[in-house]
């Protein structure tokens, strides 16, 4: 028994090592290049939000982890959509990516993510970085949401803030996403990704309880977009709640 767990340790470090790797290489080889062409011309945004759909395709394949939609919707072609997701993993951006691969997307993050190396970098220069500490940044944040969305270009945001510990199926919500959401009239599609926390949990404390990842099925489940078009800022409480338990109930059913 000793031996077995032994090498379940060693085979998550390699496979954690491999990951960050992989990840690595393939931002250098493709996202960089792509990344300059749109620093210099952002009307060329949507063209390189295609390569990050190949570059997360290639990222989740390399990890041997294979997305599988369990519930496809059909969203209109070029219309702007603000999506929401468990946010459980470090893979959870890519298989985002993978699975709405034909609206180009713009994630709202922390700002923290800057520090990543290479990754970092593209994501600073490509997304929509928020630093909650400060009013200044919540206000741009609602700036350039509203350029992108005037763009065609979708806004992907988990509305925990932050990754739970490993016991907890849901953290509680912030309404961030639901009042851009109903101040701009966007329909908000909740997302459930039901396997990442089991294939690479976040943080080195899935190694130390025992599970730290694994190649396999990655399943997603995908809700009718809701309209928010006759809401109001008093309905973000109510709407922010209707997600949080669609998603849950996905998480305690599966």
């Amino acid at each position: 028994m000793k031996l077995v767990k032994a090498l379940k340790y060693i085979f998550w470090a390699f496979y954690n090592i491999w990951f960050y790797l992989l990840v690595l290489v393939l931002t250098i080889l493709i996202l960089f290049p792509s990344f300059f062409f749109v620093a210099l011309n952002p009307k060329l945004f949507k063209k390189f939000s295609k390569m990050a759909v190949f570059w997360s395709d290639l990222v989740l394949f390399g990890m041997g982890m294979f997305p599988k939609v369990e519930s496809k919707i059909n969203l209109s072609p070029g219309s702007p959509y603000i999506f929401v997701a468990n946010h459980v993993s470090m893979i959870d951006i890519m298989l985002m990516v993978s699975s709405i691969r034909n609206h180009p997307l713009v994630f709202i993050g922390k700002k923290e993510l800057e520090k990543i190396p290479f990754f970092g970098y593209v994501y600073k220069k490509t997304m929509i970085l928020v630093d909650r500490s400060s009013n200044e940044s919540k206000k741009n944040v609602f700036v350039q949401t509203e350029k992108k969305l005037k763009e065609g270009i979708s806004i992907v945001i988990f509305p925990e803030g932050t990754v739970p510990s490993l016991d907890v199926n849901l953290g509680p919500f912030k309404h961030g996403a639901f009042s851009i959401a109903i101040d701009h009239k966007i329909p908000i599609v909740p997302m459930t990704f039901l396997d990442n926390k089991k294939r690479f949990p976040w943080s080195y404390g899935g190694l130390l309880a025992g599970s730290k990842g694994s190649p396999g099925q990655l399943r997603v489940k995908i809700h009718d977009p809701i309209i928010t078009e006759n809401m109001t800022r008093k309905d973000v409480n109510t709407l922010c709640n209707k997600v949080r338990d669609l998603i849950l109930s996905d998480l305690e059913t599966s």
